[in-house]
């Protein structure tokens, strides 16, 4: 058996897409933390079980479900359950298994066919699930990252920082209005406060210029005011996301989870975002929206971003050699095939869902921004 912790690649998406006599997909939400292993077990459990009753009705003998029982059997007796996160997706064939454990949240199915349904971890690995989080308070300041395979961890830093407000200030407390020679009273507070926020953007500037120079990835902020306003007006470089509250007791899990949600939002506009300069190019002849076009133009080469609803489901067959649909029930997912495709060759993917794209061009199903004309 193999547990991945990581994401796969498109070679791994291409080789999932492979036909099998019977294959069966599961995608289930779990919880984090080895207090959760029999609820988690149990939901995985639950959709192996639909899937094989659902399999048996269709007269499948009895031979290939023993083989699946016995796959699910070892998938079931692993550690992978003391080591659970916010989601699995797990795909059982006659001969083969695999199971993945991620961070990020995916929505419970089951599917049986001869092919799994790759559609959700393609959504996964083509969304951007990465961001940075600075939790700031008088009392200090710790840098986290969440990525698409690993829930929020502190950031080990490079250099050496001002710990808290009274180190950045050179004083030993700001709390006490009566120490002589030194400022006090709100005023002074506020100007200490300031001082020490300008300490920690710089630092974070320093630290996270060296992961992420462009500053592609957003910014979590937990911290009250007044330092939640102080640092937002000296971080321009960054899209910074307030999360107002008291951040010294959090625990990684509390900041991953209050991350996660978010990034949807913070997706959903940079689609929207994409498919419209997407739409820039209609009268250039640089769009694609109808499926059979998108494919060929993928096929070629010519597709240098797709947008795609992951969620619709339409079967057949890609021919690799000239891009044709051959639409059939007993196919795979041609949006999922299209865009490993499109990843193969170099493309860019984005896995969405309809509602989340509110651009002219989107017709609900796929839409490709292109690098040539099609001929």
């Amino acid at each position: 058996m193999v547990t991945r912790y990581q994401l796969p690649d498109t070679a791994d998406l291409r080789r999932l897409g492979e036909p099998h006599e019977i294959a069966i997909t599961v995608y289930a939400e779990t919880q984090p933390g080895p207090d959760h292993r029999d609820t988690n077990l149990l939901t995985a459990k639950s959709a192996v079980d639909a899937a094989l009753r659902a399999m048996r009705e269709r007269g499948v003998g009895g031979g290939v479900e023993q083989r699946l029982r016995d796959r699910w059997d070892q998938i079931a007796g692993s550690e992978l359950w003391l080591r659970p996160s916010r989601s699995l997706a797990l795909f059982l064939a006659d001969d083969f298994h695999e199971v993945y454990v991620l961070p990020n949240a995916l929505v419970t199915q089951s599917q049986v066919g001869i092919y799994f349904d790759i559609g959700q971890l393609v959504r996964a690995v083509t969304t951007p699930q990465e961001a940075y989080a600075l939790t700031l308070s008088a009392s200090g300041w710790n840098l986290w990252q969440a990525t698409a395979s690993t829930r929020a961890e502190e950031l080990p830093l490079t250099g050496e920082y001002a710990v808290d407000v009274a180190e950045a200030t050179h004083r030993a407390t700001v709390r006490d209005r009566d120490h002589v020679g030194r400022l006090v009273g709100d005023e002074g507070k506020k100007v200490l406060l300031e001082t020490y926020a300008k300490r920690v953007a710089e630092a974070v500037e320093t630290e996270l210029g060296l992961v992420d120079p462009a500053a592609t990835q957003p910014l979590f902020l937990f911290a009250t005011d007044p330092l939640l306003n102080l640092y937002r007006g000296l971080d321009h470089k960054r899209h910074v996301v307030p999360v107002p509250g008291a951040p010294d007791a959090l625990r990684p899990d509390q900041i991953d989870d209050a991350i996660r949600p978010q990034l949807a939002t913070l997706n959903a506009a940079r689609i929207t975002a994409l498919a419209d300069d997407i739409g820039d190019g209609v009268a250039r002849g640089l769009v694609a929206t109808d499926l059979a076009d998108i494919a060929r133009a993928a096929v070629a080469g010519a597709v240098s971003t797709l947008i795609y609803d992951f969620t619709v489901d339409i079967l057949g067959r890609l021919d690799d050699t000239d891009g044709r649909l051959d639409y059939r029930d007993d196919g795979y997912d041609l949006l999922s095939r299209i865009a490993v495709t499109v990843l193969e060759r170099g493309g860019n993917v984005i896995a969405a869902r309809s509602e989340e794209v509110a651009a002219d061009i989107w017709n609900g199903t796929a839409v490709a921004g292109l690098r040539f004309a099609l001929t």
